[in-house]
Formats: C-alpha cells, structure tokens, sequence
C-alpha cells in the first residue's frame, strides 16, 4: 500500500516559484498567499505547542513568530514537493 501524500497542485506551483528566492522574498510570498487563501495565527497558549501557526495549501507549520512558522512552512513544502 502506497502512504505518500499528493501535494496539492497549487503547493508544487508555489514551491516551484518560490523555492529558490531568498528568505526575505520568500517571507513576502507566503504572506501574499496567506491573505488570499490561508491561515496565520498565534498557536494556542499550550506551552508544548510554538506561537505561532500557518496553514496553506493543506500543510500547517508552527514556529516561535510569524518569520519562523514562514520559513519551517516552505522547508516542509519543499520536502513534500522534492521535484517541483
């Protein structure tokens, strides 16, 4: 049986776009795409759990503010889209 998850296309698109600018730009590019079609918010107040959380494109990231969960997002959308 086969687990590997599918990206969605628009995940392959965005990391195929983005994938190599710096992180500054690609910061930029997250932000843009959360305003149109995503979610950023303070995690809840579980001490377990970072401060904050970002979903899109169906993959969520945490991270320690807004910049980390941006750049933990793209490192986890370019490992579920290797070849974009």
């Amino acid at each position: 049986m086969d687990t590997t998850l599918a990206a969605a296309p628009e995940l392959a698109d965005f990391v195929a776009e983005w994938r190599s600018a710096a992180p500054e730009v690609q910061l930029a590019a997250i932000r843009g795409a959360l305003r149109r079609q995503g979610i950023a918010q303070p995690a809840p107040e579980d001490p377990a759990r970072a401060g904050y959380e970002i979903q899109l494109f169906g993959l969520a990231a945490l991270g320690r503010d807004g910049a980390d969960a941006a750049r933990t997002w793209m490192e986890a959308a370019a490992r579920r889209c290797p070849f974009a």
